[in-house]
């Protein structure tokens, strides 16, 4: 699961761009150096705004070879854009995969002042980088486990 746009409302745009200028020294902070400093895209809009967009290819690792994908944010930009639902690994397999597309709300406030974390260690890889994003909503940054995280939206095929 990688970030890959942040999108924004007019004020919280105003304030993140003031807040930056600040921090830098700068006088103004443009646009495109806000999307260089943040290394995602940032969009501004009225509606559904203040979110992180996630993405997810799955299955992963490949479940031919086992090897996991590489190259993640141009891997999804081919499966987007190819549109025959194929996932191609590092090796060159190619099977039927699915691109889950969550949104982060990146100015959600915890009701206390720390997240109580019941889980520390991942029940998969038995790794500890453990990313929660609300007490009991978490997933794992070195493999593919999370807590049961349902997407939003998929998206699907023309023909679909």
């Amino acid at each position: 699961m990688i970030p890959t746009e942040v999108v924004l409302s007019p004020q919280s745009y105003a304030q993140i761009v003031s807040e930056l200028a600040e921090v830098l020294g700068y006088e103004g902070v443009s646009h495109l150096q806000l999307a260089h400093h943040l290394a995602l895209s940032v969009s501004i809009q009225q509606e559904n705004t203040d979110l992180v967009v996630l993405k997810e290819l799955s299955p992963n690792p490949c479940p031919i070879c086992h090897r996991r994908l590489t190259f993640l944010r141009e891997t999804m930009d081919r499966f987007e854009s190819d549109g025959s639902q194929q996932v191609r690994c590092p090796m060159g397999h190619r099977y039927p995969g699915e691109l889950k597309v969550y949104y982060l709300d990146i100015f959600q406030h915890a009701a206390g002042s720390e997240l109580e974390k019941p889980v520390k260690v991942c029940p998969e890889c038995q790794g500890v980088n453990i990313q929660y994003l609300a007490v009991n909503v978490m997933f794992c940054l070195d493999c593919d486990w999370d807590s049961g995280m349902e997407p939003r939206y998929q998206i699907q095929s023309v023909g679909d």
